[in-house]
């Protein structure tokens, strides 16, 4: 902060126009800038209007917060105005969401100026029709920056040159461009203290994307491309405590072990070994989530989850209650058992009772029946508590089927939580009533039907 700031800026009590006290004005400069560092920096400038105590405070402020969506009325040289036009302290954040050519040509200088004065934070959302935005060379070395957000039209070249971001903690990439794989292994090593990893791709040039970093603790992948059975995923995090995947189609995966993984979920893949991705997490994950179809993905059934607790399964997936009696086989210390329907999946049932009988004669045809398993699964007979379901159907012969064979052998169950949404109150009853009239294996297990 300049010297003599905070003497410049203060002044004897002042009054509104109505003779009022100025309460606001009177506040302490740090926090008159905390307040303005959390509105658009367009409207950060306008302050400067209101009296002669706002008149330079917009200078000292610590962020620039600029989307063209917010701001239409602007000039595209807002931003390198405001810029040339502060004072020469910390611009510890910046945020652009830029929609035009003009701007976007600029926005190489703009973040140059941010790294030579402090940046901690970076989000950068382009929008250009020429060619994606290259960032500056001494980006790559920001010491500094802890945040970093791309999106979209940026292009990530990372240089051979030394590259490091040290204080770097958490890194979130959307839809980037990368030069090459090079340009993924050399982002990714040069982050020695990395904890967060989001990642969203859909068709890229990129191969074969590999993420090693030990620092990593959590790591979350959308991916909605098919790989074609070339494209893959090498994934070394031995550190990692949360790991996420969603939408890939016939993708290969090289997973070292993740001895410290506490939190997985699996969600919409297609034709892909699955066991390449539980079997490094199956001796370590304490909550798993799935939504698989056991048709869709090649899944191996000697997965053994030794330390998993808690278990939640989609039920939108064709034969997915086949896949839920392996888990269920190989989880023997499963104390939490919750089943969901997805909701944009859901088959609503606001039909008349004849509709919903051809509708149900449909989904009999072409889902096979649930068969019982010749040995009760460990967890029912020793650990397993509660048991959750959430949009339960009773009125299909498959859901009513499972949900009466947990609870005629969950002998330690201490709550069983069943809600339907989008049902009449007839149905709901007469699913109430088959499964309160069948013994359950708990006689202290709460039951309860919403």
């Amino acid at each position: 902060m300049h010297p003599n700031f905070s003497h410049r800026l203060s002044s004897k009590k002042r009054s509104r126009f109505d003779g009022t006290p100025d309460r606001i004005s009177d506040l302490p400069d740090a926090l008159l800038l905390l307040i303005l560092s959390l509105i658009p920096t367009g409207d950060v400038v306008r302050t400067c209007v209101l009296s002669k105590r706002w008149t330079y405070l917009w200078e000292y402020v610590p962020k620039l917060n600029y989307s063209y969506k917010n701001d239409k009325k602007l000039s595209h040289q807002f931003v390198h105005r405001f810029l040339i036009s502060r004072k020469p302290c910390l611009l510890e954040s910046m945020r652009l969401i830029v929609g035009s050519d003009c701007e976007a040509m600029n926005i190489p200088t703009w973040i140059k100026y941010a790294v030579e004065h402090g940046l901690r934070e970076l989000e950068l959302d382009p929008y250009s029709e020429k060619e994606n935005i290259r960032l500056p060379r001494n980006f790559y070395a920001c010491k500094t920056l802890e945040v970093l957000t791309l999106k979209y039209s940026v292009h990530v070249d990372v240089p051979n040159s030394p590259v490091c971001f040290k204080s770097l903690k958490i890194l979130n990439l959307q839809l980037v461009h990368f030069k090459n794989e090079d340009s993924v292994r050399r982002l990714f090593s040069s982050c020695p203290n990395l904890e967060k990893l989001d990642i969203i791709r859909y068709v890229d040039n990129v191969v074969n994307f590999t993420i090693e970093v030990p620092s990593l603790k959590s790591l979350t992948i959308h991916d909605y491309s098919n790989g074609d059975g070339r494209r893959g995923y090498v994934i070394n995090a031995p550190s990692l405590n949360f790991f996420s995947i969603r939408g890939m189609k016939d993708y290969e995966f090289s997973i070292e072990n993740m001895p410290e993984l506490r939190e997985a979920k699996i969600i919409d893949v297609f034709d892909i070994n699955t066991e390449k991705i539980l079997l490094p997490l199956a001796s370590s994950v304490k909550r798993l989530s799935l939504s698989l179809s056991p048709l869709e993905t090649r899944y191996a059934d000697g997965v053994v989850f030794s330390q998993l607790v808690y278990l939640e399964l989609s039920t939108s997936k064709t034969e997915w209650w086949n896949l839920l009696m392996v888990l269920l086989l190989n989880s023997p210390n499963l104390q939490v058992l919750k089943l969901m329907r997805d909701s944009k999946t859901l088959v609503f049932l606001i039909c008349s009772q004849e509709t919903w009988k051809g509708t149900k004669e449909r989904m009999s045809k072409s889902n096979p029946q649930f068969y019982k398993p010749v040995n009760v699964p460990p967890c029912l007979l020793s650990c397993l508590q509660r048991f959750e379901w959430e949009r339960y159907n009773g009125l299909h012969e498959e859901e009513r089927q499972i949900a009466m064979y947990i609870l005629t052998n969950a002998k330690h169950l201490k709550e069983a939580r069943f809600s339907t949404k989008n049902s009449y109150l007839k149905e709901k009853f007469e699913m109430l009533k088959v499964l309160a009239r069948e013994p359950r294996a708990s006689p202290s297990c709460q039951f309860l039907f919403e």
